[in-house]
């Protein structure tokens, strides 16, 4: 009865546990068709919990009655067992086959997932496309506001992209790696979106650049290189920090704003220009004043050695500047201008131009240039514009921004540039191709001058003009020379130094005149072959010298070393003439001369000098002819300037002679005084615009038409009047001939010749096809030539009567 009892016990436990398995397994069942991505992952974790407890059953065993010591006993209890452990397995079978069932419902899911997103995809990229077949807004009225709102649905983007991946997340830790593997298509397909998405926005390193629908772009007139600068500060923004700090964010707009507002090589964005107003008259740049003091241009100068000769001069002259400043502001309205950025870079005083021009200036080298640009210095200052100087190419570069490391300074463009032939070629090795940005307000300061053929750099290559000095392919008008010989450039000049001021006019009239002559020549290998000359001159006066050599020159010189030019003006105001040795060729000394009282002897030139026979003019890109040591002064004539042969003592004689009977008094034409620099140079500053193609300045109520078979130069200067190539554009085509009486028969375009427009017998024209080859210089004997001359001013060439 025990044995059954015990028996009917054990089959009770095991039918129980059986119950107990398969009541905790129903559930798993019921749960497996809700959310596989929940419910199923939920089931799983139970069914591992059930497990825990299935096997703590047999633990009521140890409580039940006593093991018994019958093998037979023991042998059934180990058969229930195994029989309860093959359930167990079977269960487990089962349980990993649902959890292979949850990885293909995972999988489907996935796969879903994914077909989702690429048609939500594939409808973005239509909107995208309809956005583009819609013509651009209208230009906004506050950028800034557009921006932002762009930018926060950018943000916006993120953020549900953010919510994404949260969901995914939530999926059950323990399937996080399956569900990983099985995503790995999804970023990639994000980013695409991104990048369809910024389709509207961003840069593209192709040749056409897509304009962001918030802020398009405005029309690239005269703006070449806009598009190329776009596309580089869209790779390279992040580049520098500095960037940054001028509100670049990496959107278009603000790569416009800064290469339309802080390096200008775009347009400014239409709805910015008030805020660029402003910002010109907050930085108090916006009116140019007349300055009463050069205090701020000495700290330029002080700072460089090259510059030590033409800040003496300059402070020398401080109290002339101001007071001329003052006239003309009283005869003129100079309230209306609007202050320059002007960059001047004389090459010639530079390290790397090995010129050693400033060096030698303290030691009887030529001044002619550092006279010229210390005045142009003073006048650019008196007359209120902004001057950045720079004397290095190291400056240079940091002026450009170019090779520093750091983003272009506010006032890296300038409205004209300031330099020479050394200095022009200078920022082009500095800016290489991005020069050409700024080649039309480039001002070359150009002693002798550059004629067109010679500019030319492939006429003058084809017709064996090559010069050292030429081939630089700019306007003519852009060469500024010292004197107004050739009209084909643009006439510059200088400041003639004199002491004639009001409260020194006393002293001039007290200082009595000496029976003496001053030589013009400050190097002994000057005087020369010149001692006829001088013993003719030395029998009616005293013979004063400012020579580096004592022991070249004849023992009558009192010669006084080089000198300080107060000290040379001082020897002018007790002189009677000033004796010219025929070199140095075109100087500012004789015009001193003058407006110190003295006369000037001027030496002949037979043959005429150029650079045809003459050394010194060897490589000058002109082959002008001076048939005197200074033609300027030859113009002025008699009583101030007597052109004399050196080698016939007798004409030296008879003007000696001249001279000593007469009194003269200073005289100094108003071109070469402080306020005629100062009037000249205000105008062609305000007036003259070399980076239009139309006809500005002069005004063409000026022009006046001569007709002859000579030079331009020579035809205007007969009649009176002044050779304008200004006006060579006008004149050429056949209806402005026509009203000019030339009835064109036939006629062509063409680059053959440097004399057109012009016609010959037969009434056949020809007109002028290359800009760059128009002359007045130029004469053909078989050709009528059609000349544009003007009026000018007296004393002051430069200007009409109505460019005032």
């Amino acid at each position: 009865m025990r044995k059954t009892t015990d028996t009917l016990w054990k089959t009770m436990c095991l039918l129980l546990g059986i119950c107990f398995i398969w009541c905790l397994s129903l559930p798993y069942f019921m749960l497996s068709n809700a959310d596989q991505d929940i419910i199923s992952m939920a089931t799983i974790n139970r069914l591992g919990r059930d497990g825990n407890v299935g096997e703590g059953t047999g633990r009521p065993e140890a409580h039940g009655p006593p093991a018994l010591k019958d093998y037979k006993e023991e042998l059934q209890s180990v058969q229930i067992h195994m029989e309860a452990e093959k359930v167990k397995g079977q269960l487990k079978d089962e349980m990993i086959k649902e959890m292979h069932l949850d990885k293909i419902q995972l999988q489907r899911h996935v796969a879903h997932m994914e077909e989702l997103l690429k048609l939500q995809l594939e409808k973005e990229e239509k909107k995208i496309q309809q956005l583009k077949s819609v013509p651009p807004p209208p230009p906004l009225k506050d950028c800034k506001a557009e921006m932002q709102l762009f930018q926060f649905q950018i943000e916006s983007e993120k953020d549900k992209g953010k919510l994404k991946d949260e969901m995914i997340k939530d999926l059950r830790a323990d399937k996080l790696r399956l569900q990983l593997t099985h995503m790995e298509k999804a970023p990639p397909l994000m980013k695409k979106k991104e990048e369809m998405v910024e389709k509207v926005q961003p840069l593209k390193p192709d040749k056409k650049f897509e304009e962001d629908t918030n802020c398009p772009l405005p029309p690239m007139d005269n703006h070449p290189e806009c598009m190329g600068k776009l596309k580089w500060l869209s790779q390279m923004w992040k580049s520098q920090p500095c960037y940054a700090g001028y509100g670049v964010n990496g959107s278009v707009c603000s790569f416009l704003i800064y290469l339309s507002e802080v390096e200008k090589w775009c347009p400014v964005l239409p709805c910015r220009v008030p805020l660029s107003k402003k910002a010109e008259v907050k930085a108090g740049s916006d009116y140019a004043v007349v300055r009463e003091n050069l205090t701020d241009l000495y700290t330029s100068l002080e700072k460089r050695s090259q510059f030590r000769w033409i800040e003496q001069r300059i402070r020398s002259m401080e109290r002339v500047w101001v007071e001329a400043g003052r006239s003309l502001s009283a005869k003129y309205n100079m309230k209306e201008r609007k202050a320059k950025q002007i960059l001047v870079h004389p090459g010639l005083v530079t390290a790397e131009s090995k010129a050693m021009i400033a060096e030698a200036a303290f030691n009887g080298g030529p001044l002619g240039e550092l006279v010229q640009w210390s005045d142009l210095l003073s006048t650019l200052h008196i007359l209120g514009h902004h001057v950045y100087l720079t004397a290095s190419l190291p400056d240079l570069r940091h002026y450009f921004g170019v090779d520093t490391g750091d983003c272009s300074p506010f006032h890296l463009n300038p409205n004209l540039i300031y330099t020479d032939i050394i200095g022009l070629r200078q920022i082009k090795s500095v800016l290489k191709g991005p020069w050409f940005k700024y080649r039309c307000i480039i001002r070359v300061l150009d002693t002798f001058g550059t004629e067109p053929d010679f500019n030319h750099i492939s006429w003058a290559n084809k017709h064996k003009l090559a010069s050292p000095f030429g081939g630089l392919n700019m306007i003519p008008l852009q060469f500024y020379t010292m004197f107004p010989h050739t009209p084909d450039n643009t006439f510059l000049g200088f400041v003639v130094q004199n002491q004639l001021m009001s409260e020194q006019s006393e002293l001039f009239k007290s200082n009595k005149r000496q029976n003496q002559a001053l030589v013009y020549g400050k190097r002994a290998e000057f005087w020369k072959g010149k001692t006829a000359y001088l013993d003719v001159i030395h029998k009616y006066l005293e013979i004063h010298g400012t020579v580096n050599n004592r022991n070249a020159l004849p023992n009558y010189v009192k010669n006084h070393g080089i000198v300080k030019g107060t000290d040379v003006q001082a020897l002018l105001r007790q002189s009677k003439v000033f004796v010219g040795l025929s070199f140095p060729y075109e100087g500012p000394a004789p015009l001193e001369a003058l407006a110190n009282g003295c006369a000037f002897l001027n030496p002949k030139l037979n043959p005429p000098q150029s650079s045809l026979n003459t050394m010194f003019f060897k490589g000058k890109p002109n082959i002008r002819e001076i048939i005197s040591q200074h033609p300027y002064a030859e113009a002025i004539g008699e009583p101030y300037v007597w052109t004399v042969d050196m080698n016939n003592l007798t004409e030296v004689e008879r003007a000696l002679n001249a001279i000593l009977n007469q009194t003269i008094e200073p005289y100094l034409p108003y071109e070469f005084s402080c306020e005629g620099m100062l009037q000249r140079v205000n105008v062609l500053i305000e007036k003259q615009d070399l980076c239009s193609s139309a006809v500005s300045w002069p005004p063409l109520s000026a022009l006046q038409v001569v007709k002859a078979q000579m030079s331009c130069k020579t035809a205007c200067q007969k009649a009176g009047l002044i050779c304008e190539p200004a006006f060579f554009p006008h004149l050429n085509n056949v209806n402005t001939l026509a009203k000019n009486n030339v009835d064109c028969q036939t006629s062509e375009f063409s680059a053959s010749g440097l004399v057109f427009p012009a016609y010959n017998s037969t009434q056949h024209c020809w007109f002028q096809s290359d800009p760059l080859l128009f002359s007045c210089v130029r004469s053909d004997e078989s050709l009528t030539r059609v000349c544009p001359c003007r009026d000018f001013i007296k004393d002051q060439i430069a200007l009409c009567k109505d460019c005032i």
